[in-house]
């Protein structure tokens, strides 16, 4: 809130002298010169109250009574008890003050001053009695004195809009309502026209009120607006720490949209400057261990997660007893555990939290547990322990419902266990898992780790509606992340391979296109991107068949050969490269150069159940009814049959490699045999 500028003078007065007007009755008092006598008795009680001396109040009961009608008397008396009233177990001067300044209103409506140092004495009164109430009275008092506000100097202008902004802000915070976070942003920006010379304490409620609504309504520039309020507030203040702790914050979390490595510098920066300047401060050490983890993680940084763990020991190091250290270094040590494939720090976390969490019951102490366990599971691709990751997630989420972390953490150890057990209720509870943390926070991660359990869901049922919804979430992330291109090839090769499946269920030759413009930018930016290969190679064989071109397959078949240079064990990319041979040799209508390619085929296909792919029987089987050798092709057939590896019967019935065999004999035994086995 402004200072209020009245005050000052008060420090200057010289003790009054004493006097015997105390006790003397007013009608004798009246019979002198009352209105010097008043304003005398005025500078006593001031003086009083200015040194905690609550007996200054007689002194202005005695001139309240000799000069009833003097506002300027109730005026002055009001801001002299404002003060006494400001400092901490002196709240019934606040009260005595909201009554003089009523007074003065009554007898001068038109006194701009009285009606906003009366909304500051409510506001202060709803801060100090934890009463809402005061704070749409005070809302009252100020608008009053804006409507008589005109001709006032505009450092007054500038304080009064200043107030109104902080009451806002108050308000905002009640009713949690985003439309009173901008009727506070307008008030500042109001004061900010009056004045260009602000004071800092300014810039920092300015930057918060920015910061409430951007984390309200999820909107970025939000972020940078209150980053440019904070910088303000540094550069006229360089050695406030908490000025440059409020810059640190900002910068963090615009960095957790933008995951911008100048963001993160800047920040890293903030939080140094504030521990050079307050080493001992145990917050600020753990608001950097944070920036550390989260960046950390993301990236799956070494390198930062150490650091982490480094500022994690210093805060502990100044605060002993704060549950919330051992919590962040818990998980800091489990996020290095899972970046380095290493078992010790994974110990180390349960070794920091276990004592805790027989402690405390606390959503951020079961979430720290929950990841050391989450974090047991991936080095150990154990789903018990993820299942007590989720537990512990769980349990911190009946504590708290509105914590987003919990809530991601809890989707994403869901969708790690539902890779494991292909159970669908398990990828059910993963999506409900993930739609509740969008509902509390739109992310762009979350987002990213939604689709990719929609996208593996989708494999596993082979559903269309899944792979769209995978699209969405995909492209929702991508657009909320503009530099995903670049720094989350893993988000755009799972868009890709969604693309592609999409593409298969609408014959959409343009989400091929767009796949495999995606898949080639990351080959680009990335040739040893894992799978890359393979994935370009499925995607132009998926294209070739849906516009029998060619060119595309031996475009497919040259991301083949690359894929299995680099892979040569790997029977899923040599069966897959069978199948483009296949589907090429199928089209070709010179007869040779297709018998060529049926026969690479064939021997491809060999070696990959050699290998140990059952699905490559189905295969040949599809491959001999193509070139008609339809004994062979019945037989592998009942071999697919007998490992399990047959499609649905529907499938059989409607896929063109199986149209030679489907009018043979054998088949319709065949197909008897199926249709007589009783339903899984």
């Amino acid at each position: 809130m402004a200072k209020i500028k009245e005050l000052s003078s008060l420090s200057n007065f010289e003790p009054p002298q004493e006097d015997s007007s105390i006790g003397t009755p007013i009608e004798e008092l009246k019979k002198g010169d009352y209105s010097v006598l008043s304003m005398a008795l005025l500078h006593k009680g001031e003086f009083r109250l200015l040194h905690g001396d609550k007996g200054g109040l007689e002194y202005f009961d005695m001139a309240a009574k000799l000069d009833p009608s003097n506002s300027h008397l109730f005026l002055q008396q009001g801001l002299a008890l404002f003060e006494y009233g400001s400092h901490e177990g002196k709240e019934g001067g606040l009260t005595l003050a909201s009554k003089r300044f009523k007074v003065a209103t009554t007898l001068d409506p038109s006194c701009f001053q009285a009606w906003h140092l009366w909304g500051n004495t409510l506001y202060f009164l709803g801060i100090r009695k934890k009463e809402p109430s005061y704070f749409s009275h005070a809302l009252k008092k100020y608008e009053k004195a804006i409507a008589l506000s005109k001709g006032q100097p505009a450092d007054v202008l500038a304080d009064l809009y200043w107030d109104l902004g902080d009451l806002w802000e108050k308000l905002a915070n009640l009713s949690g309502e985003a439309a009173d976070y901008t009727h506070a942003i307008q008030a500042y920006e109001k004061g900010v026209g009056h004045q260009d010379d602000l004071p800092p304490e300014f810039w920092m409620n300015f930057g918060k009120v920015y910061f409430l609504l951007g984390e309200k309504i999820t909107d970025v520039r939000l972020f940078i607006k209150a980053i440019n309020c904070y910088k303000n507030a540094v550069s006229t203040t360089l050695s406030n720490g908490k000025v440059w702790i409020l810059l640190g914050k900002a910068l963090q979390t615009l960095y957790s949209f933008s995951h911008d490595e100048d963001h993160f510098s800047q920040a890293n920066e903030c939080f140094a400057t504030a521990a050079q300047l307050s080493n001992k401060e145990s917050a600020i050490w753990l608001d950097w261990a944070h920036l550390l983890l989260d960046s950390g993680k993301l990236f799956r940084d070494e390198k930062k997660l150490r650091a982490s763990i480094d500022k994690c020991y210093k805060a502990h190091q100044y605060d002993r007893k704060n549950p919330y250290i051992i919590a962040t270094w818990t998980r800091a040590l489990a996020e290095l555990g899972i970046a380095t494939g290493k078992l010790k720090p994974i110990h180390e976390a349960f070794n920091k939290i276990e004592p805790l969490a027989e402690e405390l019951e606390d959503p951020e102490i079961c979430y720290a547990y929950g990841m050391a366990f989450y974090a047991q599971g991936r080095y150990y691709k154990d789903i018990d322990a993820y299942y007590q990751a989720i537990e512990l997630f769980q349990e911190g989420l009946s504590i708290d419902r509105t914590h987003t972390p919990l809530w991601e953490a809890i989707a994403d150890a869901s969708f790690a266990a539902a890779q494991m057990d292909h159970d669908e209720r398990s990828f059910d509870r993963t999506c409900h898992f993930f739609e509740r943390a969008l509902n509390l926070r739109k992310s762009s991660i979350s987002h990213s780790h939604y689709g990719m359990t929609l996208l593996t869901y989708g494999e596993l049922k082979n559903d269309q509606k899944s792979f769209e919804l995978a699209t969405y979430h995909f492209e929702t992330a991508i657009n909320m992340q503009k530099n995903a291109a670049y720094l989350h090839p893993d988000w755009m090769f799972a868009y890709a391979k969604t693309l592609d499946h999409v593409a298969e269920f609408l014959d959409s030759d343009t989400h091929y296109i767009k796949a495999l413009d995606i898949l080639s930018h990351i080959l680009m930016l990335k040739p040893d991107y894992p799978d890359i290969h393979h994935q370009l190679a499925l995607t132009c064989s998926h294209y070739g068949e849906l516009i029998h071109e060619p060119d595309i397959f031996s475009r497919a078949i040259h991301h083949y050969r690359i894929a299995h240079q680099r892979d040569k064990e790997n029977d899923q990319i040599i069966l897959d490269w069978a199948l483009t041979l296949t589907a090429l040799g199928d089209l070709l209508e010179n007869d040779v150069e297709s018998d060529q390619y049926l026969r690479e085929a064939e021997y491809k296909m060999i070696q990959a159940a050699k290998l140990g792919n059952i699905h490559a029987y189905y295969s040949l089987s599809c491959l001999y009814s193509v070139i008609g050798d339809l004994n062979n092709s019945l037989r592998f057939l009942e071999k697919a049959k007998a490992f399990g590896a047959l499609p649905p019967l529907e499938a059989l019935l409607e896929d063109d490699w199986l149209e030679n065999l489907r009018e043979t004999e054998g088949f319709s035994h065949f197909q008897n045999e199926l249709e007589s086995l009783p339903e899984q």
